[in-house]
């Protein structure tokens, strides 16, 4: 059994892996909030929040054909799996939250402003079927 990690993981060692996605970088991810909602025969049912990523905007049209598609599309397509993988500072994953049947719900960029100097953002936002933690 492995030795417990005594100290509180840093946030800013992660990955993003997004099924059939080459381009998965993201510089910011806000998990979702899971609640538990109670029905009157007792039976709980979860509901998830967003997914939201964040990256800053290159030449890659991933993240932005994945939501044209899903706009466009008049069926619905299979959602897909996302993986978010906290990693140590070596880079090896210590935990992995997987989320399934993901579909692209918002596309944001962030504003231009010609007296500054930041990088513009792109958000993606995904709607969540479900998560765990996986390890």
């Amino acid at each position: 059994m492995p030795a417990k990690r005594p100290e509180p993981f840093g946030n800013m060692h992660f990955r993003v892996e997004i099924d059939g996605l080459q381009e998965t970088r993201a510089t910011e991810v806000i998990f979702p909030e899971a609640r538990i909602v109670a029905a009157e025969d007792r039976s709980h049912t979860m509901h998830c929040g967003p997914l939201i990523l964040r990256r800053g905007m290159t030449d890659s049209r991933a993240w932005y054909d994945w939501w044209d598609r899903a706009r466009r599309s008049s069926h619905e397509e299979a959602g897909r799996g996302v993986a978010v993988v906290v990693l140590d500072p070596g880079g090896r994953d210590i935990q992995r939250w997987g989320f399934g049947g993901c579909e692209p719900v918002a596309y944001l960029l962030s504003q231009l402003d010609a007296l500054g100097n930041a990088v513009l953002i792109e958000t993606l936002e995904l709607s969540v079927g479900g998560f765990e933690l996986l390890s």
